[in-house]
């Protein structure tokens, strides 16, 4: 029996897919717990009209975090913090820290992706990541605060 899956159902598939299952599998678990619907001709083109809609608005979503990304690139961030002699701060630079400066850019739908926070003077380049394989490259410069 074809049905069209409601939701994820483990082993079967994910929700909106049609699939070819058993007819007692169907009408005894996925009809009755509302997992799937029979895949008649009205039904399949809903799904594919949604599947089409979910399509787009991805794209949608891509073009715009990728317009943002681009936007940032190579972008220079200044931050002034106390540092001793030897050029050690006392304080660091966080990734908090810098996605609030980013705020102020509208770049805020970024994750900048720091392994630990930045606590020496200097330039320092930091990945901004935004999903879907879309990143950016910050240059962080840390000055002494006077």
């Amino acid at each position: 029996m074809r049905v069209v899956l409601l939701k994820d159902v483990k082993g079967i598939g994910k929700k909106g897919e049609i699939k070819e299952v058993n007819d007692g599998y169907a009408r005894n678990a996925l009809l009755p717990k509302k997992l799937a619907a029979l895949a008649t001709s009205s039904t399949v083109s809903i799904v594919s009209k949604l599947a089409a809609d979910k399509e787009k608005a991805h794209a949608a979503r891509v073009a715009r975090l990728s317009a943002r990304a681009k936007s940032i690139d190579g972008m220079k961030l200044h931050f002034a913090l106390r540092a001793g002699e030897k050029g050690e701060l006392f304080g660091s630079v966080s990734a908090k820290d810098i996605e609030k400066e980013l705020v102020r850019f509208e770049a805020s739908e970024g994750k900048v992706v720091l392994e630990h926070p930045i606590k020496t003077l200097g330039l320092c380049r930091v990945p901004v990541e935004f999903g879907d394989n879309i990143r950016a490259m910050l240059q962080v410069e840390v000055k002494e605060e006077k």
